[in-house]
Parts: structure tokens; sequence; C-alpha cells
């Protein structure tokens, strides 16, 4: 009778209606399924982050397993600076939808540079619910593998003219790129606040690949049909060196019911964090250089005091 009680609630399109909705004035011993029935979301974006293109897409499909155990796979692929990147993450977890949800988290990312940079993260996952506002957050540890491109330049003087020229320098220069994922403690974390029942604003920190930053979010949805509804949505990044970025785009969501944005990810699908992997991967860069020189006389003359002189 409970479940048909919020279906029937969720059915209306009074989520606009200035009053609070009645899935938030359900008292916190009630429960319901993990998952409200099968659901999903996908969504497309492009944007920067670390001074580097992104575009992509990515999606979740949410499935309500035994009473209030649910299990969402997430999934993701673009381009990161021209270069392709996938994700594949899975979320297993207990919930009640009017209190919270505790689980484990597990994500592995690839980004085609320099041969295939890897992060992988097992995590512990949690959201807490209290009226207007959710707490969410993941951590736990990220680790990879080591990836790198060496480039190399030559340059060439010519000698003076002789008698008694200038020797020639012939100077080579290598530069090495390095992503090097370390094994290390990570987390994402959001204190999300509902201004309205379909419009939310978040405010969280990142700690990855040995950095921190500030993120920062907002997304507004609408009815697109029935059961569907469609969003806008923005994100930023403001951290150490070049943690730092800003992406935006369309989320699509489906489901069993029509519902708001609240209902939807208390009730439905939890966070996908795929996105903000890609920085474990190019927070972990490093560059290095060298160079060397050597003179050179024309036709193997020799050297007299610093100097190409003729050998007759």
């Amino acid at each position: 009778m409970f479940y048909g009680a919020i279906g029937a609630t969720f059915l209306s399109m009074s989520a606009y209606a200035a009053e609070p909705v009645p899935y938030l004035n359900l008292p916190a011993t009630s429960y319901g399924p993990a998952v409200d029935g099968f659901n999903g979301k996908v969504e497309t974006f492009g944007g920067v982050i670390s001074n580097r293109s992104i575009a992509g897409q990515q999606g979740a499909l949410s499935f309500p397993l035994a009473g209030p155990l649910g299990l969402q796979i997430d999934s993701a692929y673009g381009s990161l600076d021209n270069r392709g990147f996938g994700n594949i993450a899975g979320h297993l977890f207990w919930r009640n939808p009017v209190q919270g949800l505790i689980g484990i988290y597990t994500s592995h990312t690839l980004w085609d540079q320099y041969g295939g940079a890897y992060v992988g993260q097992v995590a512990g996952e949690a959201e807490y619910y209290s009226g207007h506002f959710t707490f969410q957050g993941i951590a736990g540890v990220e680790f990879g593998n080591s990836a790198s491109s060496t480039f190399s330049s030559t340059s060439i003087v010519a000698p003076g003219p002789l008698p008694f020229g200038v020797p020639g320098v012939i100077t080579t220069s290598t530069a090495t790129s390095m992503f090097d994922v370390r094994t290390r403690f990570f987390d994402q974390v959001n204190f999300k606040y509902y201004f309205t029942d379909n419009w939310d604003g978040y405010i969280g920190h990142r700690y990855l690949g040995g950095k921190n930053a500030l993120a920062l979010g907002s997304e507004y949805a609408i009815p697109l049909a029935s059961r569907f509804q469609v969003s806008a949505f923005v994100e930023g990044r403001v951290g150490e060196g070049n943690f730092n970025g800003v992406w935006g785009g369309l989320k699509f969501y489906f489901g069993q019911k029509d519902k708001p944005l609240i209902a939807r990810q208390r009730q439905d699908d939890p966070n996908i964090w795929s996105a903000d992997s890609l920085f474990s991967i190019v927070n972990s860069l490093t560059n290095s250089s060298s160079s060397s020189s050597s003179q050179f006389c024309s036709g193997q003359t020799p050297f007299n005091n610093g100097t190409c002189e003729n050998s007759f």
C-alpha cells in the first residue's frame, strides 16, 4: 500500500508546486525498495578539464534486487584532448529512500593516451537524506598504471667560415611526459540542496590523483513525456595545479513513474561519478626534459684552441 501511495503521489505533475512534495513528508521510519523499478538515464556533455577539451556520453541502468538492495551499472565514453576514453562502473547498495544509502562502488577508466592510461577505484558509497538536503559521496582506494611518451628534436648550427671558423653545434633535446597513477586514497563528496523539487545545487570536495579541488554544480529538470524527464546541468572544479574545469550538458531520465528530480535521485539511480575519474589520470602527469650538445667542423677539420682551421 505504501508503494502504491508513493506512485500515485508522483504520477501528478505537482512537482512544480511551491509546497513540499508528499515525498518529503514521509516519516523516516517508512521503507520502500532500494530502486523503484527498472530505470535509467543517459547524458551528453562537453567542456574543458585540466586545460584539455572533453566531450562524451555516459549513462546508467538501475535494477531492484531483493527488498532494500539495488544494483546500478554505469558506462561512459568520449574524447579527452582528442584521445578516446571509456569507463565502466558498478554500485551495489542498500537504501531506504527516505533515509539514505550504503553500498560499495567500483570503477575502471581507460584513456587512449601514451599507449593506454588506466585508473581503477574501489570505494564505499553513502548517501544521507534530510528534507531538501542530500549528502552523497564515495571514498576508497584508487590505483592504476604508468604510461609515457618521449619526444626528441635536433637543432644544428653550422660552423663559421674558415680559416679559424667557430665550430658548429648539434643540440638534441628530449622531453618525456608520464602518467603514473599511484595506489592511494581518493574521495568524491557532494553536499546538495534542492531549491525546488526539480532544481538542485551542490558544493563538494574531490581528492583525485593526489590533488584537492572544490566541486560545484547545478541541475534543473522538466518533464519530457510520460515517465520521462530531461534536465540541463553544469559542473565545475577549482583546485590545485591544473585540477580545474567546467563542463555541462543534458540528461534524459526514464523510469516506471512520473516523479520530480529529488525523488528520482533518491528512489531510482545513485550518482554517476565516472567523469571525475579522468582527473585521477591527468593529475598524475609529470614532465621531464634534457638536452645534450656536441661541436663539429666541416670536413672533419681538426680543432685548435676552440676554432675550426684548415688542415693545411
